[in-house]
């Protein structure tokens, strides 16, 4: 892998459909100002055809630089957190931030059927009726799942997050400085946020991880992404 080759960032294209799980890799490129080169076009043809020739990969979103390749939203995050220096200092943070990464991407894709007692038999709440068809095509249908992840489970997911960051109680999920996982949370945060305001607005459990998300937010390099073209906008039909 070369020093001198471009940061590129695979994923659908999103400046129609909104934010997705490439969100966690622009955040760590744009905290620590790395210029990265987003890739949009053709990506059922790139990765279910026989264009795409390295590493095999099942489905974006994927990093290349030069010839290396990697894909999987989380094991992306861990990645550039080691490469730029987001990662935690010591063993036991390391691993502690990895159960929370794996927490964060279990809310982004809860699969809570309301019609089963099994967490795992579902789909995400926003495609409940046909888990592979868009949410418009199922608005009414789905509603249901929705309002039931709402009622149910999204602030129990919250509320554990809160606790591990009452528990480390020094400002950040882990550790004493900024890592990937407090990106990956903040993440999460501004999605719930953009897609259930008024829960968001009257959940009173989280006022630590409410100050948090408004401590990143104003980093100057987050705060500049988000003001920027750069950063698209939700658009209330997923978690993404």
């Amino acid at each position: 892998m070369s020093d001198e080759a471009e940061w590129e960032l695979y994923y659908h294209d999103t400046k129609l459909a909104g934010v997705g799980r490439n969100e966690f890799a622009k955040l760590i490129f744009e905290e620590v100002g790395v210029k990265y080169k987003e890739v949009n076009d053709n990506m059922y043809e790139l990765f279910r055809g026989d264009k795409w020739t390295g590493y095999p990969t099942f489905a974006p979103p994927m990093i290349k630089k030069g010839d290396f390749s990697l894909s999987q939203a989380g094991v992306i995050s861990r990645y550039l957190g080691k490469q730029f220096g987001l990662y935690p200092d010591n063993e036991v943070d390391q691993w502690h931030a990895e159960q929370l990464s794996a927490t964060v991407h279990d809310y982004l894709a809860e699969a809570y059927n309301p019609d089963s007692i099994n967490f795992f038999t579902g789909r995400l709440a926003f495609h409940g009726v046909y888990p592979t068809d868009s949410y418009f095509s199922q608005q009414e249908g789905t509603q249901p799942y929705i309002n039931r992840f709402v009622e149910k489970r999204f602030h129990q997911f919250l509320k554990h997050f809160e606790k591990a960051l009452t528990y480390n109680n020094r400002g950040f999920m882990v550790g004493n400085k900024l890592t990937y996982i407090d990106l990956e949370v903040y993440h999460i945060l501004r999605a719930t946020e953009n897609q259930f305001p008024e829960a968001w607005r009257d959940l009173s459990t989280i006022p630590h991880l409410k100050a948090f998300k408004n401590r990143i937010e104003v980093r100057p390099n987050i705060a500049t992404y988000l003001k920027s073209t750069r950063c698209n906008k939700f658009q209330g039909n997923s978690m993404m």
